[in-house]
């Protein structure tokens, strides 16, 4: 088979265009010929060596697979050759005692697939069975792709780590991501008044479309400040977040008395200094999203089959030309997701 792999770190990292064996499933695995994977902000950390781990080279990134199983695992009885399938990238046990509850992104021996084991920029890829979600009737490979990951970070955001009432104001940030533009249209059909941020008129003209009804310049410093504004003064009642360093601190300023911020990375900075004061003196909450669930994966993609969401795709690149979707993703220019299709 034919796979993109990173042999040498860096901003940007050396990749090649392999011919490897195909992969053997495990018992409990089967083997998916992937038909698109989505680049996430992940792979840019591993291909400059941004993570807090080391990961040996070389390696096949991508994580955000759809495609059709090809060979079954002798222990698998539950799947069959040509399901069309998505891939949960936070790979899990099935056996702690968070799996157990259905809390598969905070597993005890969770794996991220293309980073802890080689993944789907690659034109077949080895995954454990219960890492599968069946993708629904009239869905196809590019939009599961596109959903699977980002979209379901951010149903994870706001169904399961926050809850959103009808009513509320949600502040989506960066709503040309792959996260926010999945959270404006969630929030949306939830039942919220939806404010989001661009950097760029193209950016925040998409916020807009997808369904926000005020858009702010974040490139202007004092943006918390037009947030207030919107709101009257009263600011939000929950801010989805996924950017880290200042962008983090500057939410509080936008965050009404008894708010939630929900945050899922830390592209800007992982280290903050907070005023603690206001946050008990107004009684807001900072809480932690990571990854997904089954469950979470499971309603993303029912929510875009019922044409509820949809993903907001900027460009598909053949396997080939995958360093060319890593140079697009680190210019940060790009509105919606970035795909591969091998």
């Amino acid at each position: 088979m034919k796979a993109i792999q990173l042999i040498a770190h860096g901003s940007p990292g050396k990749f090649e265009l392999r011919t490897l064996d195909n992969p053997t499933p495990a018992p409990d695995e089967v083997v998916v010929r992937v038909h698109s994977c989505g680049l996430n902000h992940l792979d840019l950390w591993l291909e400059s060596a941004g993570l807090p781990i080391q990961v040996p080279l070389p390696r096949t990134p991508g994580g955000e697979i759809a495609g059709r199983i090809e060979q079954l695992g002798s222990a698998v009885t539950n799947w069959k050759v040509g399901d069309a399938v998505a891939v949960q990238s936070n790979l899990f046990c099935g056996e702690c005692e968070f799996c157990q509850h259905g809390e598969e992104s905070v597993c005890l021996r969770g794996e991220l697939l293309g980073v802890s084991r080689d993944g789907g920029f690659a034109e077949l890829v080895a995954v454990p069975a219960r890492a599968l979600v069946k993708i629904p009737a009239g869905l196809d490979f590019n939009s599961s792709a596109a959903l699977t990951l980002a979209g379901s970070t951010a149903m994870h955001m706001l169904t399961n780590r926050a809850q959103v009432r009808a009513g509320d104001w949600v502040l989506v940030m960066g709503g040309a991501s792959g996260v926010g533009s999945a959270a404006i249209q969630i929030a949306k059909q939830l039942g919220a008044h939806v404010i989001s941020t661009g950097s760029t008129e193209p950016k925040r003209q998409l916020a807009f479309q997808l369904g926000a009804e005020y858009v702010v310049d974040s490139s202007d410093a004092n943006w918390p400040a037009a947030i207030r504004k919107i709101t009257n003064r009263r600011g939000v009642d929950l801010v989805v977040e996924h950017v880290g360093g200042d962008v983090l601190v500057k939410c509080f300023d936008c965050l009404a008395r008894n708010g939630t911020i929900v945050t899922c990375g830390a592209t800007a900075g992982r280290e903050v200094r907070l005023n603690l004061w206001p946050i008990f003196v107004k009684q807001q909450r900072l809480i932690g999203s990571y990854g997904r669930n089954r469950a979470d994966i499971q309603a993303t993609l029912e929510w875009a089959a019922a044409g509820k969401i949809a993903p907001v795709i900027d460009f598909i690149y053949p396997l080939a030309e995958a360093p060319a979707a890593f140079e697009k993703l680190r210019s940060r220019m790009v509105l919606g997701k970035l795909l591969v299709n091998p």
